[in-house]
C-alpha cells in the first residue's frame, strides 16, 4: 500500500525495495468500503472443480462481477460493495448453480461453497437459503449495524455515533473536557481509552475532526447503508489510534428510483423539570430531510442525494451563583461584621477622596474622608472609620463596577441570594451529501462521493462552561462551522487474485467563533487620574480582532476598561473571589482552519 497524506515535496523511493515486501509478506487486504465473497467449488463427490465461472449480481443495482475458481477449486471476489447478491457458477457437465439472497456486510469475508449437480447447463439448481454471516477469517472483534437499526432505533439529534454505545466496552464520555473527549455522540471510550483515541472514515476517506479528532463527517441516518466498529485485534490494515476504527458507508443508488421526506419534531411539552432546576427548560427541536437514489444509466450508473436541516432551541441550566442584593448593590452591608483593615495606600486614598460627591457623602454619615498624605506619611486608617456603619455610599463606587454589577449581573431569585437561570441555546445545521457510482465492466468501477455540512451555534455560555465555577449566562459565543469531504475512489480488479483500489480525498475543516453580541459593551471609564494605575493592559501577544475579522493592531487596555465596542467586542473575564463569574474567557475572534489531502493506492 502506497499512501501520501498531506505531502508537500516529492518522497524518494527504491522501486526494489518497494516490491521487495510484496514477495515476503503474505497479502494484506487494505481498508475498503465493502466486502469480499470467497469460497470452494465442489462436485457431487466433494472433490474440487476448478475452472468453474463464478457470477456475483447486485440483487437492487444489477451490477455483476465475474471470478473463476482456480485448479485448487478456489474462488474469491476481492472488492464487493455492501448488499445483498445473487451468486451463479458454471462448469461444463454440470446444472447451473444460483445462491439467492447472500449478504454481504461491511469489512466483513463471506465464505459459501458451491455444490454442483451433474447435468447440462441448461438445468439449474437455486438455493434460496442465505449463508450465516461468520467470518471465519479474521480475528477483530466488532459489529456491523446496518441501515435497518441506523433508521429504526431512536437517536437525540439523529446522530447516528450514538448507535457506537450499543457494542462492548463502548462508552459514553460525558462534559465537554477538550482533552478527554468532547460532547458529541463519536467521543466515546472504548475499552477504557481516551474518547479522541478513535479513527474515523466514511466510504474509505478520512473523517475525523482536525482539532479534537471527534467525527469530523456525520452522514444523515436515512444516507447511511452500513457502518463497522471494529474494538480490539485489528487487521494489519488499521492504524492511527488506539481505539475503535469506525468506518461508514453511505447509501448509493439502485436500478429503482427511491427516495424518501420526513420531518421530526420534539418539545418540552412531556418534559419534567431537573430537581434543581426552576422552571422546565425549552427544549425544541425541528429535523427534516430528503433523500432521493436511482440509476442515470441503469445497471452502469447511479446516483443518491440527501439533504438534512436541524433547527434548535434549547435551554440549558446554569449553576447556582452567589449574586449581590439589592441592599448590598445599594453600598448597605450592615448583617456583617465591622469592615476590617486599614486603608494603607495613598493612591486609594486620592480616589476616594478625589471621586465626585464620595468624600461629602462619608463626612455627611459621619465618616473619616481619607487625607492621601497622611496615609502616605504611615498614617493608616482603619476602613470602620471610612465607612462606618458598613455602608458604602454609591458616589463611591467605581463607576464600571457599578454599570457591571447593574447591567450585568442578575438579582437572586432563588433562596441564599443565590441566581438560577436556563438560557437558550439556537442552532441550526444544513448538510447535503451527493454520491455518484459508475461501472465501466466487471472488473473495473469508479465512485464519487461529496459531503458538506455546516453549523451555526449561539451559546449562552462560554464553550468551556463545566470548565469555570460559578458562570453567569450572557457571555457566550456564537460559533460558525464548515465540513467538508471530497472522495473518489478507483476499483480494478487485475485478475481473480489481484486488486488494485485508488482513492483521492480531500477534507476541509473551517470553525470560527464570534463573541455572543448580547453584554458586549461599557459606557463609562474608571481609567483616569489617579484610577489608572490600577487598570492594566491585555494580552498583547493575542492577536485581537473585531466583528468582520480585521485584526486590531492598536491593542486597547482591557481588563476594568470600557469602549471595547469595535475594538475589542466583549466584557473582559471577571472572577469575584466566593461569588460570581462573568465575561468571556477568550479575547477576539477564533478562526481555525484545516485541511487534509489523502491519496492512497491499495495493490494487493
Amino acid at each position: 500500500m502506497l499512501r501520501l497524506s498531506g505531502c508537500s515535496r516529492p518522497v524518494p523511493f527504491r522501486l526494489p525495495l518497494l516490491l521487495l515486501p510484496l514477495f515476503l509478506t503474505p497479502i494484506i487486504h487494505a481498508q475498503s468500503t465493502g466486502g469480499r465473497v470467497l469460497g470452494r467449488v465442489l462436485d457431487p463427490s466433494g472433490a474440487l472443480v476448478p475452472e468453474a465461472t463464478l457470477t456475483l449480481t447486485n440483487s437492487d443495482s444489477g451490477i455483476t462481477q465475474k471470478a473463476e475458481s482456480t485448479k485448487g477449486g478456489d474462488y474469491v471476489f476481492l472488492t464487493v460493495p455492501v448488499g445483498t447478491y445473487r451468486l451463479q457458477a458454471e462448469a461444463p457437465g454440470f446444472k447451473s448453480f444460483i445462491a439467492e439472497g447472500i449478504n454481504v456486510q461491511l469489512n466483513a469475508t463471506v465464505t459459501y461453497d458451491v455444490h454442483l449437480v451433474v447435468g447440462t447447463s441448461a438445468q439449474s439448481v437455486e438455493v434460496t437459503a442465505a449463508p450465516p454471516i461468520v467470518d471465519t477469517t479474521t480475528t477483530q472483534l466488532g459489529a456491523v449495524v446496518n441501515s435497518r437499526a441506523v433508521e429504526n432505533l431512536p437517536l437525540n439529534e439523529r446522530n447516528t455515533y450514538q448507535l457506537l454505545q450499543l457494542q462492548p466496552g463502548v462508552t459514553g464520555v460525558g462534559g465537554a473536557d477538550l482533552f478527554y473527549g468532547s460532547e458529541t455522540a463519536g467521543a466515546v471510550s472504548v475499552n477504557g481509552g481516551r474518547g479522541r483515541s478513535n479513527n474515523f472514515s466514511v466510504n474509505g476517506g478520512d473523517a475525523n475532526d482536525l482539532f479534537v479528532n471527534s467525527p469530523g463527517i456525520e452522514p444523515s441516518p436515512d444516507a447511511i447503508d452500513e457502518f463497522k466498529v471494529i474494538t480490539n485485534t485489528f487487521d494489519a490494515e488499521y492504524g492511527r489510534n488506539s481505539g475503535a476504527v469506525v468506518n461508514v458507508v453511505t447509501k448509493s443508488g439502485t436500478n429503482d428510483l427511491h427516495g424518501s421526506i420526513y420531518t421530526y419534531v420534539r418539545n418540552q411539552a412531556m418534559d419534567s423539570k431537573g430537581y434543581f432546576d426552576l422552571t422546565t427548560p425549552d427544549d425544541s427541536q425541528l429535523q427534516f430531510g430528503a433523500t432521493i437514489g436511482g440509476p442515470i444509466r441503469k445497471d452502469k450508473t447511479f446516483f443518491f442525494v440527501s439533504y438534512e436541516g436541524l433547527q434548535l432551541r434549547k435551554g440549558i441550566s446554569s449553576d447556582r451563583v452567589q449574586v449581590p442584593t439589592q441592599q448590598e448593590r445599594n453600598g448597605v452591608f450592615d448583617d456583617t461584621a465591622p469592615f476590617s483593615g486599614t486603608l494603607t495606600d495613598a493612591t486609594v486614598a486620592s480616589i476616594v477622596q478625589n471621586r465626585a460627591g464620595c468624600a461629602q457623602a462619608i463626612a455627611a454619615a459621619g465618616g473619616t474622608v481619607p487625607d492621601p498624605t497622611s496615609v502616605a506619611a504611615g498614617n493608616a486608617l482603619p476602613w470602620s472609620q471610612v465607612f462606618p456603619g458598613n455602608v458604602v455610599p454609591t458616589t463611591c463606587f467605581d463607576p464600571v463596577a457599578a454599570n457591571i454589577v447593574s447591567n450585568y449581573v442578575p438579582s437572586p431569585n432563588i433562596a441564599g441570594n443565590q441566581f438560577q437561570g436556563a438560557p437558550n441555546q439556537h442552532s441550526r445545521a444544513n448538510q447535503g451529501t451527493v454520491r455518484v457510482d459508475h461501472t465501466f465492466n466487471p472488473k473495473n468501477s469508479i465512485t464519487g462521493y461529496y459531503y458538506v455540512d455546516d453549523n451555526w451555534d449561539a451559546n449562552p455560555f462560554t464553550r468551556f462552561q463545566a470548565e469555570i465555577p460559578n458562570l453567569l449566562p450572557g457571555f457566550g459565543s456564537n460559533d460558525a462551522a464548515r465540513n467538508q469531504q471530497i472522495n473518489i475512489a478507483d476499483t480494478w480488479t487485475i485478475n481473480p487474485t489481484t486488486l488494485n483500489e485508488a482513492r483521492i480525498t480531500y477534507y476541509r475543516e473551517g470553525q470560527q467563533t464570534f463573541l455572543h453580541p448580547q453584554n458586549t459593551t461599557l459606557t463609562t471609564s474608571s481609567c483616569t487620574g489617579a484610577a489608572a494605575a490600577y487598570c492594566f493592559n491585555g494580552n498583547t501577544d493575542t492577536p485581537i480582532y473585531d466583528s468582520n475579522g480585521n485584526l486590531i493592531s492598536n491593542n486597547p487596555k482591557l481588563g476594568i476598561t470600557p469602549g471595547l465596542s469595535g475594538a475589542h467586542e466583549g466584557l473582559p473575564y471577571i472572577s469575584i473571589s466566593g461569588g460570581f463569574t462573568i465575561g468571556n474567557d477568550y479575547e477576539g475572534e477564533l478562526p481555525q482552519t484545516g485541511n487534509t489531502y489523502s491519496l492512497m493506492d491499495n495493490f494487493s
